[in-house]
This record gives C-alpha cells, sequence and structure tokens, in this order.
C-alpha cells in the first residue's frame, strides 16, 4: 500500500502514476474504535476476496473487533466479503475457500447453466448504454449495456463463508448493485431490506458480459461496480468519523478500468474528506501483484500468498498510522 499525507505527497518512481489520496500513514486514529468506523470492500475478482481477506485478518490481528464495525460497505467482490464480515466468518474462512478447487458436481452444475446460457448472448440493455453515454457520461456504465447478458451463474454468494447462516438483513451491511433498466444504484440493506443477503451480493457480483443479471423483484440488478468500484461516497451515509477503503481495483496498472478506479476513488475520498471524514485506504502493491501474477487460472495455489502478502502490507501501513 502506498501512503502520503495532506502536504507530502510522496512521489511514485515507478511506471504506473499512483492517484493523489491521503493514506493511513497521515492519521493518527488509534485507538480504532470499530462502531465508528465504516469499512468499505470494493470489487477486484477473485484477487479482491483474497486481498480483503488479508486485509481483514490484519486489522483483527491489530486487535479491531470485526463484528462490530459500525457499517460495512461491499461492492461487486466486496459484497461476498462483507456478508461474511457480517456473519462472523474468520478471514481464514474466506482464503480456504478460494484455495479449494470446485466440486465436480459444481463444475456440471456451472457447465450446464453456461449451455443454457450461451442461446442469447444478446445485449444487456441498449438502453442502459445510451442512457448512461448521454445522460451520465459513464462509459463504463454505458459498455456494460453493451456486453452480452453473461454466461456464468452468481450462484456461488450461496456457499460463501458465513453468508448461508445469515437469517434476514444484519444492521450496518449495505450492498449497492445497478439496476439494469435504468442504471439507478438501489443500496440493499439501506433502500431495501426485502430480500435475502444471498441475493443482494449475487446482484451486485453480475459483472456484465461474465455473469447473468440477477432478477430481483421484476428488476435484472448487475454488479454495483459499474457505478463505482468502491461506492467509498455511500459512506456520508452512515455514522462514525473514519472511513477505511480496501480498494483492489486501484491495484499498478495502466489499463482503463485501473485507470477509471483510481480516478473515481479519487473524487469520492474528497467527498469524504471535505464532509470531515478521516480516511484510510488500502490497495495492492506492486509486491503484491507480483505475488498474484496467474492467479486464479493460471495460477490457482496463490491465495495464501497472497492474503500473507496482502496482510503483511496492510499491517506494516497501519502501524504507521498508529492504529
Amino acid at each position: 500500500m502506498t501512503a502520503a499525507d495532506d502536504h507530502h505527497h510522496r512521489k511514485d518512481t515507478r511506471s504506473v502514476p499512483r492517484h493523489d489520496i491521503n493514506y493511513a500513514r497521515a492519521l493518527e486514529i488509534s485507538p480504532m474504535n470499530p462502531s465508528q468506523l465504516a469499512l468499505v470492500l470494493g470489487g477486484g475478482g477473485a484477487l479482491g476476496w483474497v486481498y480483503h481477506a488479508g486485509v481483514l485478518g490484519a486489522l483483527q490481528d491489530r486487535g479491531l473487533d470485526l463484528p462490530n464495525i459500525g457499517t460495512v460497505i461491499g461492492t461487486s467482490a466486496g459484497a461476498a466479503v462483507a456478508a461474511a464480515v457480517r456473519a462472523g466468518a474468520d478471514p481464514g474462512e474466506i482464503v480456504a475457500t478460494m484455495a479449494r478447487p470446485p466440486s465436480r458436481e459444481q463444475r456440471e452444475r456451472i457447465l450446464e447453466e453456461v449451455r443454457d446460457a450461451r442461446k442469447s448472448l444478446r445485449p444487456l440493455s441498449p438502453r442502459l448504454a445510451r442512457d448512461a453515454w448521454h445522460a451520465r457520461g459513464n462509459g463504463v456504465l454505458a459498455l456494460s449495456g453493451l456486453l452480452p447478458r453473461g454466461l456464468f451463474p452468481t450462484a456461488f454468494a450461496e456457499q460463501f463463508p458465513g453468508i448461508p447462516s445469515l437469517n434476514g438483513w444484519p444492521e450496518g451491511l449495505w450492498i449497492p448493485a445497478v439496476r439494469a433498466r435504468d442504471g439507478e444504484v438501489v443500496v440493499f440493506g439501506r433502500d431495501r431490506r426485502d430480500v435475502a443477503v444471498a441475493s443482494a451480493v449475487e446482484a451486485s457480483s453480475a459483472v456484465p458480459g461474465m455473469f447473468r443479471p440477477k432478477r430481483i423483484g421484476g428488476d435484472d440488478y448487475i454488479d454495483g461496480g459499474a457505478v463505482s468500484p468502491t461506492h467509498a461516497a455511500l459512506a456520508l451515509d452512515a455514522g462514525g468519523d473514519t472511513v477505511l477503503v480496501s480498494s483492489p481495483m486501484t491495484r499498478p496498472s495502466r489499463k482503463f478500468l485501473a485507470r477509471h478506479a483510481r480516478r473515481r476513488l479519487r473524487e469520492e475520498v474528497k467527498q469524504l474528506r471535505d464532509a470531515g471524514r478521516r480516511v484510510v485506504v488500502v490497495e495492492p502493491t506492486h509486491e503484491l501483484m507480483n505475488v498474484a501474477a496467474g492467479f486464479p487460472r493460471r495460477n490457482p495455489t496463490a491465495a495464501p500468498s497472497i492474503e500473507r502478502q496482502a496482510h503483511q502490507d496492510v499491517a506494516a501501513a497501519c502501524a504507521k498510522a498508529g492504529i
């Protein structure tokens, strides 16, 4: 994780430009009161799941009581981890899940569903693409409307650590997803609680072009990351004075999505700071990305190493911050 304070931003001498966000070592927030914390877990795919687990493990080792965090906001990959936090799952369970290959039964079920989905690869919503581009100027959301509806199911959420044990909607769990018909963000847990947590996680995890939209109450929902990779600004509506953002999507990269994620996060962190919130941002380092190279397809056994590296990076940053 990079670090910089308000007045002395440290330049990154590497090839990838970093964004001018004030990081953990600029803060003096020890001890951290979990009830005054909003924890934001952003998107990032399989790497995001393991990265968040490393972040949570580091915070837990430093004495933060995870079940008592005031508000947990999870988007896309972060949605499943946020629900796991509220269910009291241990971070190690998440890593173990990612390190475990799918069963034969699971593989066969996925292949069957993919075969059915291939019968229709029409765009998700040309109307969404048009409105997102002309009315919102959001290129990522517009692209989401043009991509196919996706092949893979999102039913993995039903088996994610802790989620099956949840009864009703936990307090302080917010999961943003995008309503496909109009591009509006619906924050499950804040705006509505009349759905199962697993369904909300599926909705926020439905990456356009890859995963099929989640049908809830007559509407299709897609990945909350189509509007914001973290939705960190939602913490403005949460209680507490400190926001900790785990942001796997702002990994070192010159690719479009990484640059978009850095720009969007910079905007949201500014909103939070302007409102008087103290903000800590943690994100993958070059060292972590080297460890994660090829994960999960070409390097499926890397999950424990990624978690350890994330744990070390976060622990070092928190120590500098006095957390």
